[in-house]
């Protein structure tokens, strides 16, 4: 793939994800607010969400190996500080995941899948500025269509 090609395919995850990250993020403002109701699509979401990411980094891994081997990949220190950041986030979505069963307060429930979609949304748009110097996409809510807008 060209460098170009691997630029659209991490962007086109990222619009993906940013879809997800609305959708959660506003679940778990109203369940953080007390709409209790939706704990539990909050939970689906938030699991959703979790496999997404897992799967995304590994995805932009391979891409990032890939461009390093043919030569169009950023230097070295931006790959090593991308390497980190993935490390940080594998370490928070993991914690997050491990707790999204234990967590019987639903406010506290919502309160925490709303602080993980603000830090991922953060992540992915210095992403996005530090590899490609791409400004961040935001989406609304209404453009989104995932699992979670379908079942709410």
């Amino acid at each position: 793939m060209t460098l170009d090609e691997n630029k659209m395919e991490v962007l086109a995850q990222h619009h993906m994800l940013r879809a997800l990250l609305v959708n959660v993020g506003d679940l778990a403002r109203q369940v953080a607010e007390g709409d209790g109701a939706h704990a539990e699509l909050l939970r689906d979401g938030a699991r959703q969400l979790v496999r997404g990411l897992l799967s995304h980094m590994a995805d932009e891994e391979r891409l990032l190996e890939e461009m390093h081997r043919e030569g169009q990949a950023p230097d070295a220190e931006h790959l090593a500080a991308f390497q980190h950041n993935h490390v940080h986030q594998r370490e928070l979505i993991v914690s997050i995941n491990a707790r999204l069963e234990s967590i019987h307060a639903t406010k506290r429930l919502g309160e925490l899948v709303e602080a993980l979609t603000h830090a991922v949304t953060l992540d992915m748009e210095h992403e996005e500025e530090s590899l490609f110097g791409t400004p961040p996409q935001p989406l609304a809510p209404a453009e989104v269509t995932p699992m979670v807008a379908a079942r709410a």
